[in-house]
C-alpha cells in the first residue's frame, strides 16, 4: 500500500481504490475506486492542458519571497542619486527585494528609479543594481535585473547563496 501525507490529508493506495483522508480526523474520508481514480486522472489532465497562459505583465514575480524575520538577518545599504541610507527590508527573492519605507528615508523612489544595493547577511556582502518596480504605501520593491537572462530566473551564486541561507533561517523559525 502506497501512502503520503502532505500537512493534515493523507493519500492511501491499494491498488484498486484511492483513499483520502484528514490525518486528525481519519473518519472523515473520501474512497474512489479504479474507475473513479481514471476519471479523477482525466479531469486532473484536462486541467493542466487549459491552463490559461499569464502574461508576465499580469504576473511579474517569478521567485518565491522569503521573510525576513528577524532585523539583523539581512541588512540593506540603498544608494541613490548620491545619497546612501539603510533601509529596512521586509523580503527577498532572487529576483528582488522589497524595503520598508520610513519618513525618515532621504528619497521618495518613483516607479523605473534606479539604485545601487549593497546587501549583507553573516559575513557575505552583494552589490546589485536595482529597479524599482513595485510601490505601495509600506514600501519599495526593487526588482535586481542581473537575476534573469533571456527571460528565465537565473541568479549570480551569490545572491542564490544568500537567498537560500535567508530561506533556511525563515523555516528555522516558523512555528507552524
Amino acid at each position: 500500500m502506497a501512502k503520503l501525507t502532505l500537512r493534515d490529508i493523507e493519500l492511501s493506495y491499494d491498488g484498486d481504490a484511492l483513499t483520502i483522508c484528514s490525518v486528525s480526523h481519519p473518519e472523515t474520508q473520501l474512497t474512489l475506486d479504479a474507475d473513479a481514480v481514471d476519471e479523477l486522472v482525466d479531469f486532473v489532465e484536462t486541467v493542466q492542458k487549459s491552463k490559461v497562459v499569464v502574461n508576465d505583465d499580469d504576473n511579474r514575480r517569478q521567485s518565491f519571497r522569503v521573510p525576513i524575520l528577524r532585523r539583523d538577518d539581512l541588512r540593506v545599504w540603498i544608494q541613490f542619486n548620491n545619497l546612501e541610507f539603510e533601509a529596512r527590508p521586509d523580503n527577498i527573492s532572487m529576483t528582488g527585494v522589497f524595503v520598508k519605507a520610513s519618513d525618515r528615508d532621504p528619497v521618495k523612489f518613483q516607479i523605473g528609479d534606479e539604485a545601487r544595493l549593497t546587501l549583507a547577511c553573516n559575513d557575505e556582502t552583494i552589490e546589485m543594481e536595482g529597479i524599482v518596480r513595485r510601490m505601495g504605501r509600506n514600501g519599495y520593491g526593487f526588482f535586481f535585473p542581473a537575476c534573469v537572462r533571456f527571460e528565465q530566473v537565473s541568479p549570480p551564486p551569490e545572491v542564490r547563496r544568500m537567498v537560500m541561507e535567508l530561506q533556511r533561517r525563515w523555516m528555522m523559525y516558523r512555528t507552524d
